[in-house]
């Protein structure tokens, strides 16, 4: 209907405006600070009626096969999805699209002290499924969008099913992020979404010497509105509580269902998990 797809391209112009600020400052990280949102707005002229800028505004069009078209297409079962996460296939009824920043700090090689990090380097941008990117250029946590249902609410899950390695991976699986109770009504998912990180956001930290490892993006729309999770199950910036985890129990335990949509991306070894695994120590900040 005329509302459903004037929410939809809405939330794509929100895609559009992350990757302008991210590639018009080397400084942005996983979503524009609030001077560069002052930035951006000064030079645009607002929508009361949306509040974001008229650029969004509906009358904008974007042509969907322009949008997702090109991509690669694997299936669950390609991904390694079903049977690793989900013992069947399940339907999809949305597009996930994830999207890291255009630029990311250099990471800090720990083992030379001659070894300078934090200049800006390129990052991934806008990932197609089972892209191979980096831990350095997954270090921020990605905006995230989808086709939400005006007043639903969805859990977003980010979880590695090759730990410690994906020959031997006896910590399956070792989650990486859950936000929950986030309103289809305020995408795109970004921090800044109403939603709530039921476990913060840790970026890729594949061990060194174990290949590449598969990072899946799974989103469920909460069936009942918004859900009381446990606080049993948060879990902050720390390593402890995330390994031997399951998306399917925690999506049992919640009564979520099945996954709507997903996406996955790979990553090896990188000086970034270095700094990971000290920021995970609470040597570093």
């Amino acid at each position: 209907d005329r509302k459903g797809e004037m929410q939809f391209q809405r939330h794509i112009c929100a895609m559009q405006i992350f990757s302008l600020v991210g590639m018009a400052s080397a400084f942005s990280v996983a979503y524009p600070t609030s001077s560069l949102r002052k930035s951006f707005a000064s030079s645009a002229s607002f929508s009361p009626r949306l509040g974001r800028p008229a650029i969004c505004e509906p009358k904008m069009q974007f042509g969907l096969g322009n949008i997702f078209g090109g991509g690669k297409k694997i299936s669950q079962e390609q991904a390694g999805l079903v049977p690793d996460l989900f013992p069947q296939p399940f339907q999809e009824k949305s597009i996930l699209r994830v999207k890291y920043p255009n630029w990311v700090k250099s990471a800090v090689d720990l083992t030379n002290v001659a070894s300078f990090g934090g200049t800006p380097t390129k990052g991934a941008g806008e990932i197609q499924p089972g892209q191979l990117i980096t831990p350095t250029q997954a270090q921020d946590r990605p905006v995230v969008g989808w086709e939400a249902e005006p007043g639903a609410y969805y859990t977003l899950v980010m979880t590695d099913p090759d730990a410690p390695s994906p020959s031997s991976p006896t910590l399956r699986e070792w989650v990486h992020w859950v936000r929950v109770n986030i309103p289809g009504d305020n995408l795109p998912c970004d921090g800044e979404d109403g939603g709530d990180d039921l476990k913060a956001y840790v970026g890729a930290g594949p061990p060194k010497g174990t290949g590449q490892h598969r990072y899946f993006f799974l989103l469920f729309k909460q069936p009942g509105g918004k859900i009381s999770f446990s606080e049993a199950d948060r879990t902050p910036l720390v390593r402890s509580g995330r390994d031997k985890w399951s998306v399917s129990n925690f999506a049992e335990k919640y009564e979520l269902g099945a996954p709507v949509a997903w996406s996955f991306f790979k990553a090896e070894f990188d000086n970034y998990v270095m700094e990971l695994d000290a920021k995970l120590r609470g040597d570093i900040k």
